[in-house]
């Protein structure tokens, strides 16, 4: 049997911060040491781009491709993360398997209370009283069913899956090709039926089966969780009930996660997004009774998401959305600031209003910010100066100080802008339980929003 090697990390690590490597072999537990085996499988793994074509990932947020995409990287022997979090497994011939977790740095130990409270917020599902480490399942459930239920939405959008199958029939509606052999053993005497086959357009498949049993999972395992979803988004209901109805060749008995055809990639580009959801399916199916990412011997799996991306859109959705100012989420979109002819400035976060109304910009930077930041600093200098506008800030999480503070910007005008620095209390996860987490963040959210208010009185 092979050994089972893991490395635990966080995001944004640098090479003075320990981590830790686990093997079963004799090397045993070893901090803040790099094992020579794990160098070629970190390597191999190295970006999302690489991923995305070598291995069977799911990448949040869904792009075609990534400009800063490192995930993690070797530089003098030493091992440095990014803005990426979560799970690379990998597998090799000879049994060999290889775990590299990377966790947010808010997070403590094996508790994901800050990437699940994101998550849930992004995609506006209020969950509050689950257990979240059960011994049976790994950490990543929760996560895995979030995701798993927003994309299964998204893929009914585009119509129900269909696919070319071949089924067999005896019956009196021949089509298709005879059974020669079939036809005897069943129909001998002949009494008007037919034994054939026939290759169906149906949605009568195995990927739906999928679907339909990570569902019933779903509900009946984790109820708490699809309820939240399900507030969230009533099309579920339906989405249950069409696919039943679609599905009569369905078995409970049939571990579909393991069936050859839902482990096919999906290439009709008309259901690519039922390509994001049989990934998360099977990954869901293979945790409800181990952990996929410590025991697969066949198949490698990741799970990664961009936690900048993250915090940006939650500060989008918990901290700004009530007051009016435009998220600009891409290049192109509306309301950029444009500092010369037909080039574009994109501040995360603008104020909204007539096109020559003076704007107050801001911008959301997942880390630990001060006012030695020169570069993010400059950032916001120019903004402001395109803009016109009298305050800018930078929205960042803090599980230390929450004091908020600004400096006035020296200008050729008789006007002072400021500069804010805007911080949001994150609390510590450890010795504390979910339902408690989610309490504690929500009164950091309260005293972000009094403090903006205050903010908002003052422009």
């Amino acid at each position: 049997m092979g050994d089972k090697r893991a490395i635990t990390l966080t995001d944004n690590q640098q090479p003075n911060k320990y981590y830790t490597f686990i093997s079963e072999s004799k090397d045993g537990r070893k901090d803040g040491h790099i094992h020579e085996v794990c160098k070629s499988y970190i390597e191999s793994v190295s970006s999302v781009n690489k991923l995305m074509k070598e291995h069977n990932s799911v990448i949040v947020p869904k792009r075609e491709s990534f400009e800063n995409d490192t995930v993690i990287e070797i530089r003098n022997s030493k091992i440095y993360t990014y803005n990426w979090v979560g799970v690379i497994s990998m597998s090799t011939q000879n049994e060999n398997s290889m775990r590299i977790e990377i966790t947010s740095r808010f997070d403590i130990g094996e508790k994901q209370y800050f990437l699940l409270y994101l998550l849930s917020s992004v995609y506006g599902v209020n969950i509050f009283n689950i257990d979240v480490n059960s011994e049976k399942e790994s950490n990543y459930i929760i996560i895995l069913i979030i995701l798993f239920l927003s994309k299964i939405v998204e893929a009914y959008g585009s119509g129900l899956y269909k696919e070319y199958n071949s089924s067999k029939y005896n019956d009196y509606n021949f089509k298709g090709s005879i059974d020669i052999d079939r036809h005897i053993r069943l129909n001998t005497p002949f009494m008007g039926k037919t034994a054939y086959k026939i290759r169906e357009y149906t949605y009568d498949n195995e990927i739906l089966c999928l679907m339909r049993q990570v569902l019933d999972y779903i509900i009946c395992n984790h109820f708490e969780v699809w309820e939240a979803c399900l507030n969230n988004e009533l099309m579920l209901n339906e989405i249950v009930s069409v696919i039943e109805n679609a599905t009569p060749s369905y078995r409970m008995n049939i571990n579909y996660a393991d069936t050859i055809s839902c482990r096919r990639e999906i290439a009709h580009p008309m259901y690519r997004d039922y390509e994001e959801a049989r990934k998360l399916a099977i990954m869901i199916l293979s945790e409800s009774g181990q952990n996929i990412f410590d025991n697969s011997k066949e198949l490698s799996f990741s799970l990664l998401i961009d936690i900048s991306w993250l915090w940006e859109e939650f500060v989008a959705e918990k901290l700004l959305k009530e007051y009016k100012y435009r998220h600009l989420l891409t290049d192109g979109s509306a309301g950029a600031l444009e500092w010369s002819n037909r080039e574009y400035w994109y501040p995360d976060f603008i104020e909204m209003g007539d096109e020559y109304k003076r704007k107050n910009v801001f911008d959301a930077k997942y880390k630990f910010w001060g006012w030695d930041k020169d570069d993010d600093i400059h950032q916001l200098l120019s903004y402001l100066l395109i803009s016109g506008g009298n305050i800018c800030g930078i929205i960042y999480p803090d599980n230390k100080s929450t004091t908020w503070s600004y400096k006035e910007i020296h200008s050729y005008e008789n006007e002072h802008p400021k500069i804010y620095k805007m911080p949001i209390y994150i609390q510590n996860s450890e010795n504390i339980g979910y339902l408690e987490y989610c309490r504690v963040m929500e009164e950091s959210i309260k005293k972000w929003k009094e403090n903006f208010q205050n903010l908002l009185c003052k422009i």
